[in-house]
């Protein structure tokens, strides 16, 4: 599929919803909020985006010093996907991003 051509995606999704799909995973995580928004005015399906490992990679910092990841890029990165649709993520970072909202 071209990258350029988001009706593409929607037009696949919408023919995987038709066949009886229980969720739609859309990845990389980060390039398709625009597709998440129309298949959620769209359709029924639970949207599940997947950050990749190279979002995750290119989004937290890793501090030298303590080893922790820095992933409050990717926690903007979620809210804006959950702003646009997303039931819920997928994502390499879960479990840095509960330690940071935990703290």
């Amino acid at each position: 599929m071209n990258p350029g051509k988001p009706e593409q995606f929607i037009d696949a999704a919408l023919q995987l919803v038709q066949e009886d799909a229980d969720m739609l995973l859309l990845e990389p995580a980060m390039f398709t909020a625009d597709v998440l928004a129309h298949l959620k005015r769209n359709t029924r399906t639970p949207l599940f985006p997947f950050s990749v490992s190279g979002e995750y990679t290119a989004l937290s910092s890793l501090d030298p010093k303590t080893g922790k990841r820095d992933v409050q890029r990717l926690i903007e990165l979620f809210t804006m996907l959950k702003r646009a649709g997303a039931d819920a993520s997928v994502t390499y970072a879960a479990l840095d991003i509960a330690r940071q909202l935990s703290s």
